[in-house]
């Protein structure tokens, strides 16, 4: 059903996807769990911002280094977005003051995410549907996300909507993403920073809402 290049691509995503979580629990031990605060808490653009420069910034120069073969560039690139959605998540987590309770939140979150990554990858894999402009919509959301953050800045009801915009553009670009890892087999590892990239950001936009349904509940 699939093929080797793509059963070792959804390896490589999976065990970056591991680490990240692992990444996001072990800083919410650390005084990086506070950057949210400090960058959400000061202007809500200015921490789209920065996130959004570490994660584009960083999934550029991983494909990059993994196109050009340079390994350096490759690693450098895949650490600077762990460490993008780890203080990120760690800043949503530690809400719950209860370690325990984190832990309940990332593996709930981990559940719904793979549910979603599922249903894309039924809906790239059992259809012929060609999916490739898909990266271009993803792009035209995020954009969104900017404008609209910013006007959130100043208004609580725009923030909520540009929230629902990047949970938006995540899906999308993960079905991009699915539809990329069908198409060109031959590429393991681009294709599996692209699935990660795209999991791991409906992943943060899902644990925010599982974290807030929890912490409404302790």
């Amino acid at each position: 059903m699939f093929k080797e290049g793509q059963l070792k691509s959804l390896g490589i995503a999976t065990g970056l996807i591991i680490l990240n979580i692992a990444v996001m629990w072990v800083f919410g031990f650390t005084p990086l769990s506070a950057v949210n605060n400090l960058l959400f808490g000061t202007f809500l653009f200015l921490g789209v911002i920065v996130y959004g420069a570490m994660l584009t910034g960083g999934s550029w120069l991983a494909k990059k280094g993994i196109r050009e073969e340079d390994t350096n560039k490759a690693i450098a690139g895949t650490t600077i977005v762990q460490i993008a959605y780890g203080m990120f998540g760690a800043g949503i987590i530690t809400m719950l003051l209860d370690p325990g309770l984190q832990l309940i939140a990332l593996g709930i979150t981990g559940i719904v995410t793979t549910i979603i990554a599922a249903l894309a990858g039924l809906l790239v894999f059992g259809t012929g549907h060609d999916f490739s402009s898909w990266g271009r919509y993803a792009n035209y959301i995020f954009l969104g996300v900017l404008g609209v953050s910013f006007i959130g800045s100043f208004s609580g009801i725009f923030g909520l909507i540009s929230f629902a915009l990047a949970l938006l553009g995540f899906i999308v670009y993960l079905v991009h993403q699915t539809y990329m890892t069908k198409t060109r087999p031959g590429k393991p590892f681009l294709n599996g920073i692209g699935l990660y990239v795209a999991y791991m950001g409906v992943f943060v936009e899902i644990l925010q809402i599982v974290v807030r349904m929890l912490a409404k509940r302790d």
